[in-house]
């Protein structure tokens, strides 16, 4: 999508930018309660989840369908922070075993866990900017009779 990426409704009513006329009126009303991190993340990643979770709801932006790619983005984050550790005890260049000079491995993983939670972020939803373009129709109200046939 060109140009700017739209910002969520409370933001814009916030900044007082709102316009009735350019509200995404089917934008996702998430509720704001932080779910459980799943049991396969490991304490560190499950400390992360908590964290984002808590802070994605008091912003009103945290759905159960992000449990999966939050839980995705503290695992990464996680790696981030193991590569950027490793990058500050050996510096971003390395010597080999035959004296040359090269980037240290772990500045490419540094960098493509960076860009992958910059992915996750945008692609599910986990940045105000991209929540504000997902668009959600009403459900439909329920048929009685369909409901009556299908009972009996």
């Amino acid at each position: 999508m060109a140009g700017r990426k739209p910002l969520p409704t409370h933001l814009k009513i916030i900044k007082g930018t709102a316009r009735s006329d350019r509200i995404n009126k089917k934008e996702p009303k998430p509720p704001s309660i932080a779910p459980e991190p799943p049991d396969h993340l490991d304490e560190r990643a499950k400390a992360k989840f908590t964290e984002m979770a808590a802070m994605l709801a008091r912003h009103g932006v945290m759905t159960e369908l992000d449990v999966s790619a939050l839980s995705r983005y503290a695992v990464v984050w996680c790696r981030w922070v193991d590569a950027e550790n490793e990058i500050k005890k050996r510096g971003p260049v390395v010597k080999t075993a035959g004296d040359n000079i090269i980037q240290n491995p772990f500045l490419a993983v540094a960098n493509k866990c960076l860009l992958q939670m910059a992915q996750i972020e945008s692609e599910f939803g986990l940045t105000p900017s991209s929540r504000s373009r997902v668009r959600m129709e009403d459900p439909e109200e329920p048929d009685l009779f369909e409901d009556y046939l299908r009972d009996t």
